[in-house]
């Protein structure tokens, strides 16, 4: 009896440490990247939360937690109506419906927010409000209670010496009976050692979807939901390793079946699930203390697997990469400026500023795929399957299309040749092709940091006799004069917007083309409209 009362009252102090401790919740920046770690977490109604954000990027960030419904690309945006006072706020909305923040966080520094998250399920969104940033930095919370526990749970003890699970349907029960509580339970005082016992219930999905249960045994212990094998913790071990295993379920009942031995020593047997939209709720009266560190569904970004790291010099790399065209060439640049230059197209296809590429799907496995950049603010500036340069009869006139050739399938225009790069004695390469015997080349070079205003200056030198009425088109999109140059905006591209400014010497609008006279020597500035390092505070 005294050893029981013992056992209740820990299990009770267990529970209540876990209730009262703070949910934690660590969130990172990925460096260069424009985002963060997390993007999904879970906590309960009420529960008292201490958020830990620790930036790693090279640019300060914030993480602003909103009211559910909140529409967190417009508040950023307002914060732009008047700048001036969003400095001197450190960029952080003046907004009654912000529920917790941090402060500017700093490049390489950390820091602790505490609140206590709302009494009403739903989902939070959380920002980092910058300017710009707002577009692919956020995620949300996600405040739910507990799931539903078991019913009509029954459990039937069988006594035997066993180093693994046996077949108990094989067995005859001890003894049989109701489990008034609904939870399991190794509630036994008439054995202590070698037995086993099977727990029967039903347990019920609110709506179909991906459960997860959560499984502790000293000693060995099975799960089935469903008729389907969740978890098998076979073998004669302590309870200190969790096994946490997924099910897909159909809204409605299912079965409940969990088997457990016990040789000697300690007995003890936890279980628990989580769903969507429900927090890890115990299904057993038996709580580790450790249960409070196991935390809710948390959901990461895929980190990146071989990061190609961009130094003093460039970095260049060849191989398939989403939405670059054919053949692609990228090229990492010190500033954080990067592009891929199209060996198909012969012509800038993407530019993108921050970290520069993970080559990890390239050198797993059959190394295919065509992953996308790693950094933010990508940029399209060429069409699909276009040649750099047409002659046209007017400038308004349709810009023609590259076609396959079945031959070696590329897809590149007549009359161009591809002669190659060449690196100078920084590692900055020039590509060189041909078109209609005029030699061309294409180089590029930075100006400042690509995150404090800097620019990629492209050149272009045409030697030999160009054609008349012959244009290099150097943006798509919907175009308009901007800042001594044009505003490009190639429409929503991924999770980015695809707008930049181009500032180029005779440039014309020509519909949804930007176009500029061909001529020996072709200067092209590119940037990234706003700012996004926010070091004017």
């Amino acid at each position: 009896m005294f050893r029981s009362f013992i056992f209740a009252t820990a299990v009770l102090l267990a529970v209540r440490a876990w209730a009262v401790e703070p949910q934690i919740i660590n969130i990172r920046t990925l460096p260069g990247q424009m985002r963060y770690d997390v993007t999904d977490f879970l906590v309960a109604p009420g529960a008292e939360v201490r958020l830990v954000f620790e930036n790693l990027d090279d640019m300060p960030h914030n993480l602003v937690l909103f009211q559910a419904g909140t529409d967190v690309a417009a508040v950023a945006a307002k914060n732009l109506e008047k700048p001036e006072l969003a400095v001197k706020r450190d960029w952080l909305p003046d907004d009654p419906r912000i529920l917790a923040h941090t402060r500017a966080v700093g490049p390489k520094a950390r820091e602790e927010v505490a609140f206590k998250a709302p009494l009403q399920d739903g989902r939070y969104p959380f920002v980092c409000t910058f300017p710009g940033h707002a577009q692919s930095m956020r995620g949300q919370m996600q405040v739910a209670r507990q799931g539903p526990g078991l019913t009509g749970l029954k459990f039937a003890v069988y006594l035997g010496d066993w180093k693994a699970l046996p077949d108990f349907a094989a067995l005859t029960p001890h003894r049989e009976g109701a489990v008034a509580d609904n939870l399991v339970q190794l509630k036994f005082d008439d054995y202590k050692n070698q037995f086993g016992v099977v727990f029967t219930g039903k347990v019920t999905a609110a709506k179909e979807g991906d459960y997860t249960f959560l499984l502790a045994a000293d000693d060995g212990a099975r799960l089935f939901v469903g008729g389907k094998k969740v978890t098998d913790h076979n073998g004669n071990h302590n309870v200190r390793e969790m096994r946490e295993d997924r099910v897909h379920l159909k809204a409605g009942e299912h079965d409940f079946r969990l088997e457990y031995f016990q040789t000697t020593g300690a007995a003890e047997l936890f279980v628990a699930w989580f769903g969507e939209d429900f927090t890890t709720t115990p299904l057993s009266k038996w709580v580790p203390e450790n249960f409070k560190d196991l935390g809710p569904k948390i959901r990461k970004t895929p980190p990146a697997t071989m990061p190609l790291v961009v130094g003093t010099e460039p970095v260049i790399y060849r191989g398939f990469m989403a939405n670059a065209g054919g053949r692609p060439i990228a090229v990492g640049y010190p500033g954080g400026f990067n592009l891929a230059w199209s060996v198909d197209q012969l012509n800038l296809a993407l530019l993108w500023r921050g970290a520069f590429f993970d080559a990890g799907r390239h050198w797993t496995d059959r190394g295919e795929g065509s992953p996308p950049p790693l950094g933010y603010d990508w940029v399209r500036t060429s069409g699909e399957a276009a040649p750099p340069f047409a002659i046209l009869p007017t400038a308004e006139a349709p810009w023609p299309r590259s076609e396959r050739k079945a031959a070696d399938m590329e897809i590149r225009a007549d009359g161009y040749q591809w002669k190659g790069y060449a690196l100078d004695e920084k590692r900055f390469p020039t590509f060189r092709y041909e078109w209609g015997g005029v030699k061309v080349t294409d180089r590029f070079d930075v100006q400042g940091e690509a995150t404090a205003g800097g620019k990629l200056v492209r050149t272009l030198k045409l030697a030999g006799p160009i054609p008349a009425n012959a244009w290099l088109r150097v943006g798509v999109g919907t175009i308009q004069p901007a800042e001594g140059g044009f505003l490009v905006d190639g429409g929503a591209f991924g999770p980015h917007e695809s707008k930049y400014l181009v500032t180029v010497e005779g440039g014309r609008i020509a519909g949804s083309n930007l176009l500029v006279p061909a001529r020996a020597e072709i200067k092209i500035t590119y940037a990234w409209p706003g700012g996004h390092a926010g070091h004017a505070h």
